[in-house]
């Protein structure tokens, strides 16, 4: 290679080089990528609403929400196996299946003294949260209308969910002794009770007064189912029970003799029960001996309560809105066949449901009874030594 050639050559690689080491040459503008767009997007006509996609609100879905998973106490001012016990248990699945999101519903017992410790510990405890039911039978009414110091719980104030009145007591007395029901000289019948203060103790308080019935009283039974035992047992002789199942049991199995119902009140007058037309009524019975002014007020003051017979409330304080879900689920059970048939074959051919505000206003009528009346009823408990 000449000399003038090694030179060109030099000259041409460090071109080369100079240009590989230059400024890199900037790239054509691309069309930026897309961004997220964290505005609103354009408004578009709107379309024609549907029911089905946009309902209205309604009362059953956060009560649904609420009951779903959990459990309601229904707690019963009885000992089991008796009016009040039966009612509850017939009651309870059937509240469970129409009250939305269908709750768990367990039952406690809590009697005494004529259901005033199940209602005294309900009242000073259970929450008004829905959760909590109380069952409880007349004699609670009846012990508020006397006044007992024992009494710490108020009905009037409850938030009744409602109530079933079973058709009218029927009084028996056990086969063969009927006789000495009106003998002076023969040995007094024994009827059982719980503290003397249930409603259809005013038959046989009224009867000893007016017709001179030879009668005397057994405290401290738990319940009807108790006093029923004792009956076969001997140890009573006088039954009452409104329970048309028991009623016939007792009589078909020749245990008893009936004596008399209480009779249905229709206006100023009672009518014989429709299931047994053969049985008088008390106010037949009484005929020219039946009492007018204050003692007829007292008697009927007393037996008022039966017109509740069995209530269902929940606590003081509890919300509007779980009210209406407990008085509709009572409405819809008390319209249901399965209890209709229960109530029939178990409790009484004949019965009457009321609804929430009807049981309230009710309650509050009998509780403002005349004083004067009902202290009629109390002298006539410690006359015959019912109570001291």
């Amino acid at each position: 290679m000449t000399k003038a050639s090694l030179a060109l050559a030099v000259i041409l690689i460090a071109v080369v080089v100079l240009t590989g080491c230059g400024p890199t040459p900037t790239p054509p503008p691309l069309t930026p990528a897309p961004q997220p767009v964290l505005t609103s997007p354009p408004k578009q006509a709107p379309a024609t609403p549907k029911l089905a996609v946009t309902p209205a609100p309604t009362v059953e879905r956060p009560v649904s929400s609420y009951y779903q998973g959990k459990t309601i106490e229904m707690q019963v001012s009885d000992s089991a196996g008796g009016g009040t016990d039966t009612m509850a248990r017939i009651s309870a699945p059937l509240l469970t299946k129409y009250i939305p999101g269908n709750p768990g519903i367990i039952l406690r017992n809590v009697p005494g003294a004529s259901g005033v410790v199940g209602n005294n510990s309900f009242y000073a405890k259970a929450k008004p949260d829905g959760l909590n039911i109380l069952v409880y039978g007349s004699s609670a009414i009846s012990m508020q209308l006397r006044g007992r110091d024992v009494v710490k719980y108020d009905v009037t104030k409850y938030r009744h969910v409602g109530h079933i009145q079973r058709s009218a007591n029927v009084m028996m007395v056990r086969k063969g002794m009927k006789a000495r029901l009106t003998d002076a000289a023969a040995q007094p019948l024994a009827t059982g009770t719980k503290e003397g203060e249930e409603a259809w103790n005013a038959i046989l308080m009224w009867g000893k007064e007016f017709l001179g019935w030879n009668v005397r009283w057994i405290p401290g039974y738990g319940g009807t189912s108790e006093m029923e035992m004792a009956l076969r047992r001997g140890e009573l002789d006088v039954f009452i029970t409104s329970n048309a199942y028991v009623v016939s049991r007792l009589m078909q199995e020749g245990v008893v003799d009936p004596v008399l119902t209480m009779g249905t009140r229709k206006g100023d007058k009672f009518q014989r029960r429709p299931d047994f037309p053969d049985i008088p009524t008390f106010e037949e019975i009484l005929g020219d001996k039946k009492p007018t002014g204050i003692p007829w007020q007292s008697y009927m003051a007393w037996i008022g309560s039966l017109l509740v017979d069995k209530g269902i409330t929940a606590p003081p304080g509890t919300s509007p809105e779980v009210m209406r879900i407990l008085t509709d689920a009572f409405a819809r059970t008390a319209k249901d066949p399965v209890f209709d048939e229960k109530v029939k074959r178990m409790v009484s051919e004949v019965y009457d449901v009321g609804i929430g505000d009807e049981t309230d206003s009710l309650v509050r009528e009998l509780i403002n009874t005349p004083p004067a009346a009902m202290e009629y009823a109390v002298q006539l408990q410690k006359k015959f030594g019912i109570v001291k």
